[in-house]
């Protein structure tokens, strides 16, 4: 990746010196800004290693931020939600979640009214294309969390589960786990058949089994220690692995 990411920024940065763009946008000198940044960015690709993700979410933030502000927004975008998806892989995310996000959010505004800025000079087809701008950004960043979602169900089974602490004997994965052999109440076996054929959360199954979040809350709490697991996620991961039944 960090190969291929030098070779395009090395062609993007012969191609800015040898073929300037004669409309100005709001980069100060931007042929020579524009080199500098490719250049510049061309050796931290080729010498940083690949280990060091900062540097990589670094180069990524600062080429979407300078490739939309040149004009070409939608590579832009693209290299934006890139660089959102490098921060979540790299726990970025992990702590301080909604202060981050509107950090995000807030720089990628900043950087389409830029932009904005740069397109009105073009009149009517500006308009047009500010108006693609957003709409290419609201797609990229809805369409990478929809692959995310589908893919949450497929690669959870293959995350590690941390052997049981306690007495509880579970049956041979792959096999069928009935709830019903732990303790579990019929109201608990609802909420967990439940969950695991729509993933739905708390205030949804209050509303559908007519009672308080709350209580669902306790049934659940109730259902992690005796399966001896901290939420309801690691309990989905669990019980992936069996066929379970009431």
């Amino acid at each position: 990746m960090c190969f291929f990411a030098f070779l395009v920024l090395l062609c993007a940065a012969v191609m800015s010196y040898k073929h300037p763009r004669e409309k100005q946008t709001v980069l100060p000198n931007q042929n020579v800004t524009v080199f500098v940044i490719n250049s510049v960015s061309a050796v931290i690709a080729l010498t940083f290693k690949p280990s060091v993700w900062q540097a990589q979410v670094f180069l990524l933030f600062v080429q979407a931020v300078s490739t939309t502000l040149t004009g070409y927004n939608t590579l832009g975008t693209f290299l934006y939600s890139a660089f959102i998806i490098l921060c979540f892989a790299n726990g970025f995310f992990k702590t301080k979640v909604r202060l981050k996000i509107t950090c995000i959010l807030v720089v990628w505004i900043a950087v389409l009214v830029g932009y904005g800025y740069y397109a009105l000079q073009w009149g009517v087809r500006g308009i047009m294309y500010i108006h693609i701008s957003v709409a290419t950004s609201l797609f990229f960043f809805a369409f990478y969390f929809y692959v995310y979602k589908n893919l949450e169900t497929l690669l959870v089974p293959l995350v590690p589960v941390k052997p049981l602490k306690s007495d509880i004997k579970l049956p041979p994965k792959g096999t069928t786990l009935h709830l019903s052999k732990y303790g579990l109440t019929e109201r608990q076996i609802d909420f967990v058949m439940e969950y695991l054929a729509s993933q739905k959360m708390y205030k949804e199954l209050a509303n559908q089994f007519f009672v308080s979040v709350s209580t669902v809350k306790k049934d659940m709490a109730e259902v992690f220690e005796i399966f001896n697991v901290q939420n309801i996620k690691d309990l989905h991961i669990l019980l992936l692995q069996y066929f379970v039944e009431r």
